[in-house]
This record gives structure tokens, C-alpha cells and sequence, in this order.
């Protein structure tokens, strides 16, 4: 198994929603294309339906990725499943759904050394506590029942619901985080930064800061605004260890010719 932090001459690649550069986002078609480029991580989005199946779309509506609108927590999977994921992105991917997190899993058992970032996009605020607990929770059981508990992180602008699975699964999931700490909410109290695997730097890229949260044990990711060969230089810079973006069949080529992707 690779490490799953990378390395700061072995830069990771991971798809943001799949390969959204040339593909409607958090679709089986962007998934299948950025599996099939042999980048390193998919990263993806998870949320619960009215009736409590687990989907992946970004947005808590489903209004800017399908031709449908509303909430995913007041849409049942019958109704999510009969919208077009595809038809914003024009006539060659009308037809697209919204995926279910089973079905994302099902593909992924032809790509055995994948890495996945999974991001739960229920939180733990006030009246939504109980509905976000079982998001993770049922994210989790997925995870576990595909055997996927070692090839992966789970990923939440949330400290209380990072706190929450460390607690509750006794530290054995890693735990994907952002920089600066107040992108994670209400802490009640706790660093979230003790339990964090890693983190996506999202502000303040310099060597300094990027080693001052390494020496704490986190590996340093970046994010989507990392997409060119200038900003992936910043990234060699600083030290980063992944790339998460949206173009990543262009991100691993560029890596590649600068000798930091394997």
C-alpha cells in the first residue's frame, strides 16, 4: 500500500468529485475517467436522503448539478435518482444520476489500490445532530463492509463531527481536516488538530506554516486552486504532500514532468 499522505517528492493526485474538468461532477462518468487515468485518490461527497440512502453530490440542493431543485434531506432516492446529473454539462452526458454511494464502491472494486477521501457534508448543528451522526455512521458501515477502512480518510468542515468518529471508532479512522481552524466550527473546546491524519491547507502557503503544522503530525494537502504548473511549484515550495483538483489527469502529468509524481 502507498502512503497515503504522500511525500514531498512524491506528490499524491487526488480527482476532486472525479474529474470534473471534463466531467459532470460527482458522477459514475467523472469517477470511471479519473479512476481510469491511474491517478492515486478520489475524493467525493456524501449525504443521506429523506429515506436514508447515502448519495454523493457537493450541494445540499440538487438544483446546481441537476435539472431538478430542492433539498437532498427532503428528496427520497426514487426522487434523487430520476434527475439528470448530467444535462448542465451538455447533450453527451444527458442521463447521468446521482450516484449512490454503493454503486461508487461497486466500481471501485476494479481499481484495488485506490485511496478515497470520503466527505460527509451533514454537521453536527443545532436540530441536525442526530442526522448527521448517522450519516457518518452509515458512511462508515459502507466502508467497513467493502474493506476500504485502510485505504482511505474521512473529511468534514466540522470539529465536532471529526470528534465525534474519533471518539466513537476509537481512533481508528484518519481524519482529513482544513487550515485555517476556524473553516471546522465550534470545537467545544477540543483541538481538532490532536486526531487530524491530515489537512488542506486552504490559506497562508508558505514553507513556515507548512512545517509548523507537520511538526504537529499532519500531512499537508492542497487543494483545487492548485491546477497549474505555477501553483504546483508553489506546492513543491511549500511541501505539500497530495494535490486534490479538479483537473487530475493534467495535475499528474505536470507532477510527473517536474519528477514529483511516481
Amino acid at each position: 500500500m502507498m502512503d497515503q499522505k504522500g511525500t514531498e517528492t512524491n506528490i499524491l493526485v487526488a480527482g476532486h468529485r472525479g474529474n470534473p474538468a471534463h466531467y459532470p461532477e460527482n458522477t459514475m462518468a467523472s469517477f470511471r475517467d479519473a479512476m481510469e487515468a491511474g491517478i492515486d485518490m478520489i475524493e467525493l461527497d456524501v449525504q443521506m436522503s429523506q429515506d436514508g440512502e447515502l448519495v454523493i453530490m457537493h450541494d445540499l440542493t440538487v438544483d446546481r448539478t441537476t435539472d431538478g431543485s430542492g433539498a437532498i434531506r427532503d428528496m427520497t432516492l426514487s426522487q434523487i435518482r430520476s434527475l439528470d446529473a448530467g444535462c448542465r454539462r451538455g447533450e453527451e452526458f444527458r442521463g447521468e444520476k446521482v450516484p449512490l454511494l454503493e454503486e461508487f464502491l461497486d466500481l471501485g472494486k476494479g481499481y484495488p489500490d485506490m485511496l478515497y477521501d470520503f466527505e460527509i457534508k451533514e454537521y453536527p448543528v443545532p436540530g441536525n445532530e442526530s442526522r448527521a451522526y448517522e450519516t457518518a455512521d452509515r458512511t462508515i458501515g459502507l466502508i467497513e463492509r467493502y474493506g476500504l477502512a485502510d485505504r482511505c480518510v474521512l473529511n468534514a468542515f466540522s470539529a465536532k463531527l471529526l470528534w465525534y468518529i474519533h471518539d466513537k471508532y476509537e481512533g481508528r479512522y484518519r481524519l482529513h481536516g482544513y487550515y485555517p481552524k476556524a473553516l471546522l466550527g465550534e470545537t467545544d473546546g477540543r483541538d481538532p488538530y490532536d486526531i487530524l491524519y491530515c489537512l488542506c491547507v486552504c490559506e497562508d502557503f508558505t514553507p513556515e506554516n507548512f512545517r509548523k503544522l507537520k511538526d504537529r503530525g499532519i500531512a499537508t494537502w492542497v487543494g483545487a486552486r492548485f491546477d497549474n504548473e505555477q501553483m504546483l511549484e508553489l506546492a513543491r515550495q511549500c511541501g505539500a504532500t497530495l494535490v486534490t483538483c479538479n483537473n487530475p489527469r493534467e495535475v499528474m502529468s505536470i507532477l510527473r514532468k517536474m519528477g514529483l509524481h511516481a
